[in-house]
């Protein structure tokens, strides 16, 4: 490609910003010729492994999806680069979505860089003449990106408008702080930990790997506070399966304003005022913008395959989450492990039952008498045969097999009296998921006793405190955190859950090393 007067002019100017990310989002149907020109355009300025275009970019052998997710989190501007059939395309992916439910992989990552917390600047630019984008026709969760000035590629005026274009980036690299922030991860929570509750130590260590992988007695609990994939902007580390940005976000969308932010109290007064369906879309473009597994998803996808090298007998965990998102399903899925997966149903069909979905998508299971169902790969004597994933409270808009559901939530406080005081546990809880947890540890990872519906739910399974030694990690708990974990006789200890499960596959890995010697 030879060098154009519009080129020497930017390449006689200052050097390129250094570190400057930029990403590029578009439909290969729409303008996927268009796109390469511009990476190359792009490239030439900002320097290659500067600018991330899935064509261009990706490499042989790595996981595309996890590649391109990691890269738009970590971006400092998203163009996203709308043809003439942009807006048609994305309409023939949602009603072909309504027989077959499939990812729009293109909208996701622009509802993710356009929040407000991504810290991502995000430039609409229209590709060709007289392209139609108008906000009417963009559903509600991408309207924000017909507010944003558009810059235009037209093709008599190629190399003016790209040169334009840098220009626009150029500028927003100058507005940047000339040096990082020291990162933020989990919310806020640094690697510092309270004086409240200990850190970990051998004797925690000892006590948690022995019920790991000698007893395989220990019940994973996964509450809303788990740290994000990937890094990213500063706010990355607040997940969007946090309950508390989850209120947040719902406050923003419909002007609530209050000093506290409890999702129940939150969801509710949206439920009541603007009504399910209002309720229940924003939750659904709230949960599926960015489901990226996690470190703790991550270590227990890896955990039955940890055991086996390790020649541990018992090798899988029943696994119990309050979220809504795939976060837990993608690691399993991404690693291969099978699993067997309980979901709670809010609505439809089964509503106020629990529905089993084997592994490999086995035909789907509606519990109907939780107290005598035994096709859980859960044994007499509590050993699983596979892991089991018990959603307690739903789960975001889904698919397994034949079988969907929709508006399956478990959030406001109606749904949480309903759910938890009209009816017997036993009425509510498959048995050998309540035998389970009543005859085992548990470690509780993400939570936090402010979360008023676990208390609720850990009294109605305990009738009191827990039966046996148990644990709750949390970044940096006060004294009323210890207090409230000590009466439900859980130990509570202070760590970065990050930074918590990398000491045990640490743990883990030492074991394995002790007995591989002679």
């Amino acid at each position: 490609m030879g060098t154009t007067p519009s080129e020497s002019q930017y390449r006689e100017a200052d050097a390129a910003p250094a570190g400057l990310r930029v990403f590029i989002n578009y439909r290969h149907h729409d303008i996927g010729l268009g796109a390469q020109l511009l990476y190359e355009r792009l490239a030439d300025r900002f320097g290659g492994e500067n600018v991330f275009l899935d064509a261009r970019s990706l490499q042989p052998g790595v996981n595309w999806l996890e590649s391109i997710k990691s890269h738009r989190a970590s971006c400092d501007v998203l163009l996203a680069l709308i043809g003439p059939r942009w807006i048609s395309i994305m309409k023939d992916r949602d009603h072909a979505a309504l027989a077959t439910p499939a990812d729009d992989y293109v909208r996701l990552e622009l509802q993710y860089a356009l929040k407000a917390e991504s810290g991502i600047r995000v430039i609409p630019v229209l590709v060709g003449d007289d392209v139609p984008f108008v906000a009417e026709a963009l559903p509600m969760s991408l309207r924000a990106l017909a507010r944003i000035e558009a810059a235009q590629v037209r093709p008599k005026l190629l190399d003016q408008d790209i040169a334009h274009l840098i220009s626009q980036i150029e500028a927003i690299a100058r507005e940047q702080p000339s040096s990082d922030p020291e990162p933020v991860r989990n919310g806020g929570n640094t690697n510092k930990v309270g004086a409240a509750a200990p850190q970990p130590d051998a004797t925690h260590w000892d006590l948690v790997l022995k019920q790991f992988v000698n007893e395989g007695n220990l019940v994973l609990f996964l509450g809303p506070r788990l740290p994000t994939g990937h890094p990213g902007p500063p706010d990355a580390g607040r997940r969007l399966g946090d309950s508390e940005e989850i209120a947040a976000s719902l406050a923003r969308r419909f002007g609530i304003e209050r000093s506290r932010l409890d999702l129940p109290q939150v969801a509710q007064y949206v439920y009541v005022t603007m009504g399910r369906s209002d309720l229940c879309r924003e939750l659904r473009q709230l949960l599926t913008a960015e489901c990226e597994p996690g470190p703790v998803h991550r270590f227990l996808a890896r955990l039955p395959g940890t055991l086996k090298r390790l020649h541990a007998d018992n090798r899988y965990q029943l696994i119990v989450t309050t979220n809504f998102d795939r976060s837990l399903e993608q690691a399993f899925d991404e690693e291969g492990e099978p699993y067997d997966l309980a979901v709670y149903m809010a609505s439809g069909r089964d509503q106020g039952k629990f529905v089993h979905f084997p592994p490999d998508e086995g035909v789907p299971k509606p519990i109907a008498d939780p107290n005598s169902y035994t096709e859980l790969p859960i044994g007499l004597d509590y050993e699983l045969e596979r892991t089991v994933i018990v959603k307690i409270h739903g789960a975001v808009d889904g698919k397994v097999g034949n079988y969907r559901w929709r508006e399956n939530y478990v959030v406001t406080e109606d749904h949480y009296i309903d759910y938890l005081s009209k009816s017997p546990i036993e009425s509510l809880v498959p048995v050998q998921v309540l035998d389970k947890l009543r005859e085992s540890h548990c470690l509780f990872l993400g939570y936090t006793m402010r979360d008023w519906n676990l208390r609720v739910f850990l009294k109605r399974i305990w009738e009191g405190s827990l039966g046996a030694r148990s644990w709750a990690v949390e970044p940096d708990p006060d004294i009323l955190e210890k207090d409230f974990w000590a009466q439900s006789n859980v130990d509570l200890y202070a760590a970065d859950l990050a930074d918590y499960v990398g000491q045990l596959q640490g743990q883990l890995a030492a074991r394995k090393l002790a007995s591989d010697k002679p």
